[in-house]
């Protein structure tokens, strides 16, 4: 332990430090730092081995590729699905227009009432 006096002007204070605390705090301080340093890195490693793994290129691209074709295949289903579901309303309407009618009418109040605002 260290003691000093110091010269505050009119007062005079003793100072006493703990050398050899400080010391052992400074080294757990350092031992903790390496080791979250060491765990971080090793983290951090294994990310990017996850990553490279996941962009191999061979897996890669045939995910994009069979995406590609599923995408096409609902895009397709899609597309004939509202053409049937456009012939169908056009054969409900023209059987009974004025129902129709009264249909269009409740779902315009209903957008109105939906996107009024407050």
């Amino acid at each position: 332990m260290v003691k000093r006096k110091l010269d505050a002007g009119p007062v005079d204070v003793d100072v006493s430090i703990d050398v050899d605390y400080l010391k052992k705090q400074f080294d757990r301080f350092r031992d903790e730092f390496s080791g979250m340093r060491d765990k971080l890195s090793g983290t951090a490693t294994e990310a990017l081995d996850e990553l490279s793994a996941y962009f191999d290129k061979n897996k890669f691209q045939a995910g994009v590729s069979a995406m590609g074709s599923e995408f096409d295949q609902l895009a397709g289903k899609l597309k004939g699905s509202s053409k049937d579901a456009v012939h169908r309303i056009e054969r409900e309407v023209g059987e009974r227009p004025i129902a129709g009618l009264a249909i269009a009418f409740g779902i315009g109040l209903l957008a109105a009432q939906f996107f009024r605002r407050p």
